[in-house]
């Protein structure tokens, strides 16, 4: 018969072997990652500078995590169905976002849309991308630089602007440069960038602010020109276009694409998917098919995106207070 005391090193034994057993089982668990496929949501529709990046992306991340990497496009409310979508997912790893700063913190955008969710419920993890957005004239005009522009709109005051909406950076470039050189420029909305460049080809409008990939044809034919980026440095495919803070004006928009994984997503993750962008980043395929499609590679680490975020957060609230943009 066994007494109390073996019964107790048996149950005792029982239960270190089942806590080394749970701790071995946890530690494979999270070395494993991934061990099935990741979705990438994608808030815009496809065929979208977003979607495009993100493809470009996923398609490099597969060769390094060796899963399979899915985009997803789930379209509405101003990115905010998309966003909803990661926030609200089980924190693995398995659900990420695709995100720009309208994403990630749509409280900042509430006087646009509103949305299920706020900046608090995601963890953006990286940055690659960010959007080439620029001056565009058309190549038959007399100006070569945004300098000649602004003299000329000096003298004839009133200049039409197209811009693909208030809550973009393109309008918060048109507005820095009216303040900053003290000119009176007229903005124009649109619905996205497409159509602004019949609008300029047809001499409606004398500048469009939009994307440079719906221009890229046109600018590769040399039928338009563009004046100056909406960057923080100069653009690979279009190096001699110089940038908005080289000319001197203080442009508080970080248009940065990056992904995003919902709160509580672990540090092994983060830590993860980081060492993975980064190497992406460095690979010449995805640099070229990123500028092809007019998107310019920019790695920007975990604390670094987030420190990016929260300063950009404080330049837009001022923007949209300034122009009675917020709620």
């Amino acid at each position: 018969m066994k007494t109390k005391r073996g019964r107790m090193l048996i149950g005792l034994s029982f239960l270190l072997s089942g806590l080394f057993l749970g701790m071995l089982f946890s530690s494979e668990t999270q070395a494993a990652y991934p061990d099935r496929a990741i979705s990438i949501v994608v808030p815009y529709p496809a065929g979208g500078l977003s979607d495009l990046g993100a493809r470009i992306i996923a398609d490099a991340m597969e060769k390094h995590l060796k899963q399979p990497v899915v985009v997803v496009n789930k379209v509405g409310g101003g990115g905010t169905v998309g966003g909803y979508a990661v926030s609200t997912a089980k924190p693995d790893g398995y659900t990420l976002g695709f995100f720009a700063i309208q994403t990630n913190v749509p409280e900042l955008y509430s006087y646009f849309s509103t949305a299920p969710y706020s900046s608090a419920d995601l963890l953006p993890i990286a940055s690659i991308h960010t959007a080439v957005q620029g001056w565009v004239v058309k190549a038959e005009t007399p100006w070569n630089t945004l300098k000649d522009f602004v003299e000329f709109a000096r003298k004839n005051p009133g200049q039409k602007i197209g811009h693909p909406g208030k809550n973009t950076g393109a309008y918060h470039s048109l507005v820095t440069v009216a303040n900053a050189d003290k000119i009176r420029l007229v903005d124009v909305p649109y619905q996205g960038d497409t159509p602004i460049v019949p609008a300029i080809m047809g001499d409606h409008i004398p500048v469009g602010i939009l994307g440079i990939p719906a221009v890229r044809s046109l600018l590769d034919a040399k039928k338009v020109r563009v004046l100056a980026l909406n960057l923080l440095k100069r653009a690979d495919f279009v190096p001699d276009v110089p940038t908005m803070v080289e000319l001197g004006y203080k442009f508080t928009i970080h248009p940065y694409l990056g992904l995003a994984g919902p709160k509580g997503t672990p540090d092994e993750v983060i830590k993860k998917i980081e060492e993975v962008l980064h190497k992406v980043s460095q690979e010449q395929d995805v640099r070229t098919k990123s500028s092809a499609v007019g998107l310019q590679v920019i790695y920007l680490d975990h604390a670094t995106y987030q420190r990016t975020i929260s300063q950009d957060v404080e330049g837009l609230r001022t923007f949209f207070k300034e122009q009675g943009m917020f709620k």
